[in-house]
């Protein structure tokens, strides 16, 4: 287009070429004829592209140095024939060849200005000022070189949650990578990493399949990855890390079994890796496949394997999300209905001890009855607490407590009361639900640990912290060592509910009284 328009251009003004016009007409000629040529061999060839990508850009440096000084005025082409090198070089490979070529144009301009230098048509002038232009522009295009880049490409997950495993993620992965180039069929082929099967989904015309091949695909330490194939006529492109173009037969860089395996014909293909697995993106039916595609193959095996990872992620966070469920509903159960369960079971074995003494039982069995009825009711609340997201007041949770504390004395023998200090606060449901577990857990351990019979309960809100203290008359808790070791050992349910909800625990344990002091955050709590 540019060797036809300046054809015409001068055609149209008689004035130009000012200078040899017979010798300027028949070189444009033969450049225009050459440009055809090219166009034609490399539209859909993306091999000739790459391999005539060089001895063109020479001929194009060649058409500057011989045209500048044929023109002079408005149709001189000085600018456009000059940056036609220049941008090729930029795009095609990267500033070290786009310096190159600057400095060889600059060369070449001064050169052939210093050969008519003296002649009637030179304007010293217009020299010097065009060869400050070159220098500039040249500065300005290598900079380009240096800083251009591909736009990242990246996946975009609408729904994480309704990815149902690592094949869902290996098809997602594969359908977006055949979305961004246009191919018409591909695979992403994953295998763990040291193990020898790569599978993955396959996608040819439209229909999802899968693929699996036992052997690698490419030997990248032979030649390089992303690469440009076709199986055909046995040819393979990919570029250096200094953009660098390499060349080699396909058949030297394929395992020749697996590609056959795979039906390969022509494509791209490129390196998956994640923290552990790795694999191929092997894109098919691209519509003008060119060696630009290289850089895109890179940009997408990065982008799969983020999405890979992204959902290795999301699925580690969701089994992480139903173990900590799976461990406070066991939590909850144990120290809740287990807890009860076994008070009940002591009341039973005092009322069968009783009957068989003779003594009346009807009243403490409609006792255990009742006992029964709120424990129900208890469960229900805990619940319907579950599925509702509110805060309580402190007082509404004290009443709770002192309720709870009822029924465990009455359930455990024991004398169990509840105090409340500290200013009026909310308090998370969670919180609540884990106080109340926390009162049940502790009433039981003083009671069949350490055969206490008075338990006092003390509550306290201060700084975004919620004080739970409970002091009991039993003989405490075993030493971790022999004697004169001070330290007790934690109860473990206990400790690891506290832990949960990221608050501190302290016990002091001494026969005839065991303190245990627990922290609760009221905010950033745990779920």
């Amino acid at each position: 287009m540019l060797a036809a328009l300046f054809l015409l251009a001068i055609w149209l003004d008689r004035s130009q070429p000012s200078r040899a016009p017979t010798e300027t007409y028949g070189f444009l000629s033969a450049y225009l004829a050459f440009a055809v040529l090219m166009a034609v061999a490399t539209w859909r060839n993306w091999w000739l592209d790459a391999r005539l990508a060089a001895p063109a850009h020479f001929v194009d440096m060649a058409v500057f140095t011989l045209i500048v000084f044929s023109t002079n005025g408005y149709t001189s082409p000085f600018f456009l024939f000059f940056m036609l090198p220049l941008l090729s070089a930029a795009i095609r490979w990267g500033w070290r060849e786009t310096l190159a070529t600057a400095v060889a144009l600059v060369l070449l301009y001064l050169t052939a200005g210093l050969l008519v230098a003296g002649s009637e048509t030179f304007e010293l002038r217009r020299f010097i000022v065009r060869s400050g232009h070159l220098v500039i522009l040249s500065a300005l295009l290598i900079w380009f070189g240096i800083h251009q880049g591909l736009v990242g490409l990246s996946f975009r997950i609408d729904n994480p949650d309704g990815l149902g495993g690592d094949s869902d993620a290996l098809r997602l992965a594969l359908q977006e990578s055949m979305a961004a180039t246009g191919a018409g069929s591909g695979m992403l082929l994953m295998r763990i990493s040291g193990a020898d099967r790569f599978t993955g989904p396959k996608i040819p015309a439209g229909e999802t399949g899968s693929a699996a091949i036992d052997r690698p695909l490419v030997r990248p330490e032979a030649f390089g990855i992303p690469l440009l194939f076709d199986c055909i006529r046995n040819r393979a492109l990919t570029v250096s890390s200094r953009r660098l173009r390499r060349f080699a037969r396909a058949a030297s860089v394929l395992d020749q079994a697996a590609a056959a395996e795979l039906a390969l014909n022509k494509g791209l293909i490129a390196e998956v890796r994640t923290g552990m697995a790795e694999g191929w993106l092997v894109l098919q039916d691209i519509p003008d496949l060119s060696a630009d595609y290289i850089e895109v193959g890179r940009e997408l095996g990065r982008a799969a394997g983020a999405l890979l990872e992204r959902s290795a992620l999301f699925a580690a966070t969701q089994e992480g999300a139903a173990a900590r469920t799976r461990l406070a509903l066991a939590r909850d159960v144990h120290d809740s209905i287990v807890q009860f369960l076994a008070g009940a079971a002591i009341r039973i074995e005092a009322i069968a001890r009783a009957a068989r003494s003779g003594a009346q039982v009807d009243s403490d069995l409609q006792e255990l009855k009742r006992l029964i009825g709120e424990e129900q009711r208890d469960i229900r609340g805990f619940v319907s607490a579950l599925r509702r997201d509110r805060e309580l007041d402190l007082a509404e949770a004290v009443e709770e407590l002192r309720s709870l504390a009822a029924r465990l004395s009455q359930q455990w023998s024991v004398d169990c009361r509840v105090d409340a200090t500290g200013r009026m606060v909310p308090i998370p449901i969670r919180v609540h639900l884990d106080l109340q577990q926390l009162l049940r857990e502790a009433v039981a351990n003083a009671v069949r640990h350490g055969q206490a019979n008075r338990i006092a309960i003390r509550l306290s809100a201060a700084n975004d912290q919620l004080q739970l203290e409970v002091t009991d008359n039993g003989t405490g808790f075993a030493r971790a060592g022999g004697d004169g070791d001070e330290r007790s050992i934690q109860p473990w349910s206990l400790k690891e509910r506290v832990d949960r909800a990221n608050g501190t625990l302290m016990l002091v344990s001494n026969p005839g009284r065991t303190s245990i002091s627990i922290s609760l955050p009221l905010t950033g709590v745990a779920a």
